[in-house]
């Protein structure tokens, strides 16, 4: 497979950009650390550098991408704020709101009216979300909506809280992993009376990272350590799985990309010098289509990211590819 190199990145240790990025709710761009204060925004055919570049306040710890790609809610020491442009072209004037609710994680939903946050209250994980006007709590939400996760201490430095927004409605799939101890994936809708919890998928003893949701939303994609599924939504029943062949020691990084026919997910072989692949997967079956040798090697990267675009990056020296443009078709249409 021939990578293209877009960039490496200066900087990909922002405390806010996590391994060096920010995503959006959307399909075909991601946000991109390019310095401690300021965050890219790349689409799925631009070219670099990035031409929207949004400047960051100095005391920024979590910033969340609105659906526009034009701004971004920034939340740091005692207040949350907008920073960029509004949908018509105009520099965000909502103003700053004092924030001092424990918070562990942030992003938008698809419709870009709502602004959800997590974070520990009495030991357990409990959703907000605000209008992203205002910055004021969304009636019916203000009490927050507690998930039905096992509890955690208030310093569990295990627990890691992420995002998966249905592409069309104003829904999350919140998802909790404590370490070695599992994985909660809740699906959350923000209705007309606030916060309704839904369907909940438990993956005890077996933590795996929300790929994202079928282009449809008829259902999501979680990758494990040794697997892929697929269930679905709302139901959160198990619909199709994928386990790696047991032959030889194969891993995968957490890490998959969810595409409108395809889901590709990067494997780790640990017998063959730590060599990468790229799995292409059929969204409906699990089944899989081909398999991409990456020209990567352990020896030199540890880790790596898909991301919407059809990018990867490898956090560690912020080095960003550009997948080839057969990646994600059917086999008969990407040989001809």
């Amino acid at each position: 497979m021939a990578l293209t190199r877009v960039t490496t990145l200066p900087v990909t240790d922002a405390e806010w950009a996590g391994d060096g990025f920010v995503l959006p709710p959307t399909e075909d761009a991601l946000g991109l650390a390019v310095g401690a204060r300021r965050l890219a925004v790349l689409g799925a055919r631009e070219e670099w550098p990035s031409g929207r570049v949004l400047e960051l306040p100095r005391t920024a710890r979590l910033v969340a991408l609105h659906p526009s790609l034009q701004c971004a809610a920034v939340l740091g020491p005692g207040r949350i704020e907008m920073v960029g442009r509004a949908r018509d072209g105009r520099p965000v004037e909502t103003p700053a709101r004092a924030w001092t609710r424990p918070t562990q994680a942030m992003g938008f939903d698809v419709t870009g009216d709502g602004l959800w946050t997590t974070g520990l209250e009495d030991g357990r994980v409990c959703v907000r979300v605000l209008d992203a006007r205002t910055l004021s709590d969304v009636a019916g939400t203000e009490a927050g909506l507690a998930l039905d996760t096992p509890r955690q201490g208030e310093d569990d430095l295990d627990g890691l809280h992420e995002w998966m927004p249905h592409p069309r409605l104003p829904v999350m799939g919140v998802a909790v992993s404590q370490g070695q101890d599992g994985t909660w994936l809740t699906f959350v809708e923000r209705g007309a009376a606030g916060l309704v919890r839904g369907a909940m998928v438990a993956s005890v003893d077996a933590p795996f990272y929300p790929a994202g949701f079928l282009p449809d939303g008829s259902g999501c994609i979680g990758v494990g350590g040794t697997w892929v599924r697929r269930w679905t939504y709302p139901e959160a029943t198990l619909a199709a799985e994928f386990a790696l062949p047991e032959a030889g020691t194969l891993a995968t990084g957490y890490m998959g990309l969810v595409m409108e026919r395809a889901v590709l997910v990067a494997v780790e072989d640990l017998l063959e010098a730590g060599e990468w692949y790229l799995l292409q997967l059929d969204p409906g079956t699990l089944r899989p289509v081909c398999a991409w040798e990456l020209p990567l090697s352990t020896e030199v990267v540890t880790s790596v990211h898909l991301l919407p675009g059809g990018f990867l990056l490898s956090p560690e020296d912020g080095q960003l590819w550009r997948l080839p443009a057969e990646v994600g078709m059917p086999l008969e249409e990407s040989r001809g």
